[in-house]
């Protein structure tokens, strides 16, 4: 089934059941799906494997069918989040901590990079920028088949917030909007279009873009990172949203180095909040496989700096 026939089929659906019913539906067809994901079962639990090595693989296992029912949800809220004002998910779904560091970073004219890794779902977050009228796009990554990014970007569309692509154009209008004082939000966990940085993982080199950091230091911006968490319960609509301070940017002066020093330091910072929430990171590619899966030995990138200048 095509991602834009069943954003619709799950948009019809909502208008005539409970939006339980709609969750509890996706959960079941994920869960009768496995036997034909064998191959982004095995990526997920190899990287589930990487951030608990000491989970059973029965626990493993249920972790990855867990990420998977995950995924389906994340759909579902795609097809009913257009249909719920700003205001009353902010209100209504959204129990948010942190709240200051976006206000104040947002007054402070500089231009603020919202950034997040791919937990639950990450655009609920949006929604809250669209009730507080704060000017925001977001950047998003290319992808193999156009027609899903199409539909998703659609529904993604309806919160208020444009979504653009993370080409040229669409880079230069996120730049744009940091220089006049608005918010970009991007992804930093999933490096699809290659050219990341191998910074340090849980213990390996990964691979994981730069374009939050590169974005924030060429717009002279803040970075804010956040992440949002959907809470067990009847109602799966409801998730805990954090603002975390403002990410220190190391800036040397040498572009390559501080881009890279600041995605470690941008990793390192995720690290304890994904082992939390590894049973919802919807990522199915190793970043771990290309820097070869070989341990990072060296010194972390931020300790170079700090030993270059001692």
């Amino acid at each position: 089934m095509s991602t834009a026939y069943a954003l619709i089929v799950l948009g019809w659906l909502a208008r005539f059941l409970p939006r339980s019913w709609i969750y509890a539906i996706a959960e079941a067809a994920a869960s009768l799906a496995l036997p034909l994901l064998e191959r982004r079962r095995l990526r997920i639990r190899n990287n589930l494997q990487r951030i608990h090595p000491e989970h059973s693989p029965a626990q493993l296992n249920r972790d990855v069918g867990e990420v998977i029912a995950e995924t389906a949800r994340y759909y579902v809220d795609l097809a009913i989040l257009p249909s719920i004002s700003a205001q009353r998910v902010l209100d209504q779904h959204l129990h948010v901590s942190g709240f200051d560091h976006l206000l104040e970073a947002h007054r402070s004219g500089r231009g603020v990079v919202l950034t997040t890794a791919h937990i639950s779902n990450p655009e609920v977050a949006v929604k809250a920028l669209a009730a507080l009228d704060i000017s925001a796009v977001a950047l998003v990554e290319r992808l193999d088949d156009p027609g899903h990014l199409q539909a998703v970007n659609a529904a993604r569309a309806a919160v208020g917030v444009d979504f653009l692509t993370a080409t040229q154009t669409g880079i230069a209008s996120a730049l744009r909007t940091l220089r006049d004082g608005g918010v970009v939000c991007i992804l930093w966990d999933r490096d699809r279009q290659g050219g990341g940085a191998c910074v340090p993982f849980f213990g390996r080199q990964a691979r994981f873009p730069v374009g939050a950091v590169d974005l924030a230091i060429r717009a002279e911006a803040d970075v804010l990172p956040l992440y949002a968490v959907r809470r067990p319960g009847r109602d799966r609509l409801q998730f805990d949203v954090t603002f975390l301070p403002p990410l220190e940017l190391l800036l040397k002066g040498n572009q390559a180095l501080d881009t890279r020093t600041n995605t470690a330091n941008l990793a390192r910072l995720f690290e304890p909040i994904i082992e939390e929430h590894a049973h919802l990171w919807r990522v199915a590619e190793s970043p771990w496989a290309p820097c070869r899966d070989t341990p990072w030995d060296d010194l972390h990138p931020r300790d170079q700096v700090a030993q270059a200048h001692s």
